[in-house]
């Protein structure tokens, strides 16, 4: 934690000033007495100016220095990596380690890139929402590599006392737990990765963060802001698109069979925006289903998650695979994108649904 420095205020300069106001006094004329008296007065105001001044830096530093303890449960068990663990976090940590532009787009949404040490951009990008901070902070790795590149002894270099990442980060063969004890690191798998996770969730890591934090104000605007964003949308489409909504394959990746986008964030994005996935009735927020599946499900539009900027990549294997190609989307052209980074759960996570929304219903913005 940074201290303040404190100003110590001396008032023996103050007193000889008095003293020597009251000497002179004793032989002053009438004009002089009331000059003197004047001169005195200005002096105890600036004398209770000053304690009053102490008085509340002390009040700010000892707010400061004030922490609540904050606990949190970390749900291991989701993909079967160990037991869910219990973390209460008693001081704010100072040197973050962020995997991946998700997770990093948290620490710079919220102004706390000074507590953060280095980060990893991984293979998908934040194509939509961009930070000034984003260059003040070291890329631990260059881009297109994710932080499993990245050696116990490089994360242990950086004085890392937090890490945030998916819960594979905190893999027994990557920084599991036994070793981020052993080095004081706090973990954080955010709860808007779950496969059941909705917006709710990714306010739910702005409350947390802004606690361990001291920056709950800050993120308190933040989730207002993206439910203003939300709540326009919401006006902006009408109940009749939420009770119609148009069926949507968000492919990822893969060409022998598809990453695709099912329930989770991902899916609550998707509905937000006025559309529902095609693969909505798997439990997961992604799932590898086969093209056979697609073909069947005969969507209305295709929304390509964006990673790096290779929309225009995948859109063509899209249009020439055999098993996509006579889809009614492609064939109608309703192939649209949205970046992945935000579809995961993030800073921009309100701003793509609006993005999204625009493409789907053009006609109603």
């Amino acid at each position: 934690m940074r201290n303040k420095k404190l100003v110590t205020f001396t008032m023996a300069a103050c007193m000889m000033t008095g003293l020597v106001a009251g000497c002179g006094a004793k032989n002053a004329d009438t004009a002089s007495k009331a000059e003197t008296a004047a001169e005195s007065s200005t002096e105890e105001s600036k004398q209770a100016e000053t304690e009053e001044s102490k008085a509340d830096e002390a009040k700010t530093d000892g707010a400061e220095e004030a922490y609540e303890p904050v606990t949190i449960t970390l749900n291991l068990q989701r993909s079967g990596l160990g037991e869910n663990v219990e973390y209460t976090f008693t001081k704010k940590p100072s040197a973050v380690v962020a995997s991946g532009d998700q997770m990093a787009d948290f620490f710079f949404d919220l102004g706390l890139e000074d507590q953060m040490v280095g980060y990893t951009k991984g293979s998908c990008w934040s194509t939509v929402s961009q930070y000034p901070a984003r260059d003040k902070v070291p890329q631990l790795l260059e881009a297109g590599k994710g932080i499993s590149n990245l050696s116990k002894e490089e994360l242990a270099a950086t004085g890392c006392d937090f890490l945030m990442g998916w819960d594979s980060v905190f893999s027994d063969k990557n920084f599991g737990k036994e070793f981020c004890d052993a080095n004081g690191i706090a973990m954080y798998f955010p709860y808007v990765c779950s496969d059941q996770a909705t917006f709710e969730d990714l306010y739910k890591d702005y409350e947390t963060l802004g606690k361990i934090f001291q920056v709950k104000d800050v993120a308190s605007e933040k989730i207002q802001a993206m439910k203003d964003t939300l709540q326009e949308v919401k006006d902006t489409l009408g109940e009749d698109v939420y009770q119609n909504p148009v069926t949507v394959f968000a492919y990822d990746s893969g060409e022998d069979a598809p990453f695709t986008a099912c329930q989770g964030m991902p899916g609550d994005i998707i509905k937000l925006a006025g559309g529902i996935s095609i693969f909505d009735d798997i439990e997961a927020g992604w799932a590898t289903p086969s093209w056979e599946e697609v073909v069947e499900r005969d969507p209305d539009v295709i929304l390509i998650l964006d990673y790096t900027g290779d929309i225009s990549e995948k859109k063509n294997f899209l249009e020439t695979n055999e098993f996509t190609k006579d889809l009614r989307a492609v064939k109608e052209g309703k192939i649209y994108s949205a970046c992945c980074s935000d579809m995961q759960g993030s800073a921009g996570s309100a701003e793509a649904v609006k993005e999204i929304a625009k493409q789907l219903y053009p006609d109603k913005f």
